[in-house]
C-alpha cells in the first residue's frame, strides 16, 4: 500500500488501493517527517512571517539578551572606577536604547503581523482539513474512529501547527542566547556552565515520561467530549425543540451532557495521576538551581572582593539568562516531541487513502443527454462477509422511468449510493451509457445527477445558495422555479429577496421552512438544470396527500428529460412510472407496470391494497 501524501493541499492526494475503510494501516514515516508535515501550512500560507520570527530569534533577542547581561558591569565598573556620571549614564542609555528598540520591534511584530498571520494561517488549515474530508470516501463516514481522527484534526491541527512555529524560534533563540551567556560566563565562571548544564538536564529527564500521557490525553478528550457537543448541537436545534419538550428526550439529553462530564473528570484524574510527581519534581529543580549559582559566585567567584560587585552582578544576570535559554531550548525540545506525537495522530486523518473521491486526469467528462444505466452481476455489502447484494442485474433505458419499492432494509437505499458511487461494488459493474462508472470523473457525473435524499437537510446559506448547488441561474428563473412549486409564500416572507437565510443559524432576519417547504426547497434544485439521471429517495415524505399529488405532476414533468430512479414506501406515487422494482433482500422479486403487478396479486398488490385501506380508513 502506498504512503499517503500528508500535504495539506489534499487536491492532490494521491489515489490508493485500500479496501478496508475500518483498517488503514499507519504509515511509517520517520518522525522528523511529522515536524514537517506540521510547519509545512505555515510555510506554504505564511512564509515571509516565518522567516520574519526566525530573524527575531537568532539575531535580534540574543543581541539584546547578551547586552541586559553585560549592562550591570560595564555600568558597575565604571562607578567603581570613578568613571564621570555623564558617562556613566550614556553606556546605561545606550545599552537600554537598543534593548528597547528590540523590544518595540517584537511587540509591532506581535500586534499588527503575528495575530494576522495565525488567524490566517489557522483558518487555511481548517480549510484544508475540510477539504480533505470532502476528498475522503464516504466509506470512511462509518468507521466511528475516522470521526474521532476527523475531530481532533480539525480543532488541533492548526494549535499544533501554531505551536511548531513558534516553538523552532524558541529553540534556536535559546541556543543563540546560550552561546551569548557562555562568552560572558566562560572566562571568569567555567564552573557555572557546568552546573547550570546539570540542572538543565536534569529538569528534562523528569518531563521526558510525561510526554506520551500528554498526548493520549488529548486525544481521549476529544472522544469525551463528543457527546456534551452532540447533546449541546441538539439542544439549540429548533427542529428538536419540541421533542424535547413533549418528551423526556430533553432530560435524557441532559443526562448525557453529565455523564460526558463525568467521563471528563475521570479522564482528567487519571491523566493528573500520571504526569503531577514528574510536574512537581520540575518545579522543585529550578529553586535548588539558582541557589547552588549564588552560593557558586558569592564564595568562588566574588570571594570578599567588593571591587567585583560589577562582575557579580553580570554573572547573576547571565547565569539567569544562561539557565533560561538552556531551559527554554529543552522545553522546547520536549515540546517538539510532543508535537511530533501529536502531528503523528493529526497525519492519521490525511494518510485515509481514498478511491472514489480524488480527482483522476484521465476520467471522462460525464455525458450529456439522459443516461443509460446498467448494474451488471454486482455484489455489494458494507460488511464484504455479509453482501445485501448477490449477482443483482438492472437496466434501465435512457429517459425511462422506474421505481423501487420494497420494506425497509431491502436495498432500495443502498442502491441510490452505489448509482452516486458513494460505495465501489465488491464485484460487478455500475454502468452509465455502457461504460464503468469508474471511468467516469465522479464530480462531473454527479453534477450531472439531481438528487432528493429523504433526510431533508436545509444548508444554513441564502435562498439563492441552496437552489444553485448544482448550476447557477438567474433570479428570473429561481423566483419562477419557486412559485411553480408552491413556495411563493416562502418567498414573500424573504420580502422578494433571494439572499435572505433559509435558518436563523446565524440572523434573526433569516426565514424558517415547515418540513414540507424544506422538502418542496430540496426538489426545486433539479429544475435548475438538465440532469442525465434523477434520484428522489422518497421525496414526497413530509407532504399531505394533496399536495404530494401536486408535487408528483411536476416531478414527472422534470422527469420528462432524464432518467428517473424513485425510491417510494407511498405506492400510490408511482402508479404512473413506466417500470416499479420490487426489492426484498438485495434481490428482485417483481417488476412491471402498476397495472401488471396488480394483476398479479403478488406481494406489491397486497402492500398497495394495505395502505389504500388505511387512506380510506
Amino acid at each position: 500500500m502506498k504512503k499517503a501524501d500528508l500535504s495539506a493541499d489534499t487536491a492532490n492526494n494521491n489515489e490508493t488501493n485500500n479496501k478496508d475503510a475500518g483498517k488503514e494501516q499507519p504509515k511509517k514515516l520517520s518522525k522528523i517527517k511529522y515536524i514537517l508535515f506540521l510547519l509545512k501550512p505555515y510555510w506554504k500560507y505564511g512564509k515571509g512571517y516565518v522567516l520574519t520570527i526566525l530573524l527575531m530569534s537568532v539575531v535580534l533577542q540574543p543581541v539584546s539578551s547578551y547586552l541586559t547581561a553585560l549592562l550591570p558591569q560595564k555600568a558597575i565598573d565604571a562607578v567603581m572606577n570613578d568613571t564621570p556620571h555623564k558617562e556613566v549614564i550614556l553606556i546605561i542609555v545606550l545599552f537600554t536604547l537598543f534593548i528597547v528598540l528590540v523590544s518595540a520591534l517584537e511587540k509591532v511584530i506581535q500586534m499588527a503581523y503575528t495575530q494576522m498571520t495565525l488567524v490566517k494561517v489557522s483558518n487555511k488549515i481548517k480549510n484544508d482539513v475540510n477539504e480533505k474530508a470532502l476528498q475522503t470516501d464516504f466509506k470512511y463516514y462509518d468507521n466511528p474512529d475516522f470521526f474521532v481522527k476527523f475531530l481532533f484534526a480539525q480543532e488541533n491541527y492548526p494549535v499544533h501547527a501554531q505551536n511548531v512555529v513558534m516553538i523552532l524560534p524558541d529553540i534556536l533563540r535559546g541556543i543563540a542566547t546560550v552561546i551569548a551567556m557562555v562568552s560572558i560566563i566562560a572566562t571568569t565562571g567555567p564552573v557555572l556552565l557546568g552546573i547550570t548544564a546539570v540542572f538543565v538536564l536534569l529538569n528534562a529527564v523528569v518531563g521526558l515520561p510525561a510526554i506520551k500521557p500528554t498526548s493520549d490525553y488529548e486525544v481521549s478528550l476529544v472522544d469525551a467530549w463528543r457527546p456534551m457537543e452532540y447533546s449541546a448541537r441538539v439542544l439549540k436545534t429548533k427542529e428538536n425543540a419540541a421533542e424535547l419538550r413533549s418528551s423526556g428526550a430533553g432530560r435524557k439529553l441532559l443526562g448525557t451532557i453529565n455523564a460526558a462530564m463525568d467521563r471528563f473528570q475521570q479522564v482528567y484524574r487519571q491523566f493528573i495521576k500520571k504526569v503531577a510527581p514528574f510536574h512537581l519534581l520540575q518545579g522543585a529543580v529550578s529553586p535548588i538551581q539558582a541557589a547552588c549559582i549564588l552560593a557558586y559566585i558569592i564564595f568562588f567567584v566574588i570571594n570578599g572582593d567588593k571591587s567585583q560587585i560589577g562582575l557579580y552582578a553580570s554573572l547573576t544576570v547571565a547565569s539567569a539568562a544562561l539557565a533560561e535559554g538552556l531551559n527554554d531550548a529543552a522545553s522546547s525540545v520536549m515540546q517538539i516531541l510532543q508535537c511530533i506525537a501529536n502531528g503523528e495522530k493529526v497525519a492519521e486523518f490525511f494518510e485515509a487513502e481514498s478511491e472514489i473521491e480524488p480527482k483522476k486526469e484521465d476520467a471522462i467528462a460525464a455525458p450529456e443527454g439522459s443516461y443509460e444505466i446498467e448494474l451488471k452481476d454486482v455484489s455489494f455489502g458494507y460488511d464484504e462477509n455479509e453482501p445485501l447484494f448477490k449477482h443483482f442485474n438492472l437496466h434501465i433505458k435512457p429517459g425511462q422511468r422506474i421505481a423501487v419499492v420494497g420494506e425497509n432494509g431491502a436495498g432500495k437505499t443502498t442502491l441510490t449510493k452505489l448509482l452516486l458511487r458513494l460505495y465501489d461494488v465488491n464485484s460487478g459493474e455500475v454502468r452509465i451509457n455502457a461504460k464503468n462508472i469508474k471511468e467516469y470523473d465522479i464530480h462531473s457525473l454527479r453534477q450531472h445527477t439531481g438528487v432528493v435524499f429523504q433526510d431533508i437537510r436545509v444548508l444554513a446559506m441564502s435562498l439563492r445558495d441552496n437552489l444553485t448547488v448544482y448550476r447557477d441561474v438567474s433570479d428570473e428563473k429561481l423566483i419562477e422555479i419557486l412559485e411553480k412549486l408552491g413556495l411563493s409564500d416562502v418567498l414573500e416572507r424573504a420580502n422578494g429577496n433571494l439572499d435572505t437565510m433559509v435558518s436563523r443559524e446565524f440572523t434573526e432576519d433569516g426565514i424558517a421552512l415547515s418540513g414540507g417547504e424544506a422538502q418542496k426547497l430540496m426538489l426545486a434544485r433539479l429544475f435548475t438544470a438538465d440532469f442525465g439521471l434523477l434520484i428522489l429517495d422518497e421525496p414526497s415524505s413530509a407532504l399531505d396527500p394533496l399536495a404530494e399529488v401536486k408535487l408528483m405532476q411536476n416531478i414527472l414533468a422534470v422527469s420528462n428529460t432524464a432518467t428517473t430512479v424513485m425510491i417510494a414506501h407511498r405506492l400510490s406515487t408511482v402508479r404512473d412510472f413506466d417500470c416499479i422494482y420490487h426489492i426484498e433482500n438485495g434481490a428482485i422479486i417483481e417488476h412491471g407496470t402498476h397495472e401488471e403487478l396488480m394483476a398479479r396479486k403478488g406481494k406489491y398488490y397486497e402492500m398497495f391494497v394495505s395502505q389504500a385501506e388505511n387512506y380510506q380508513n
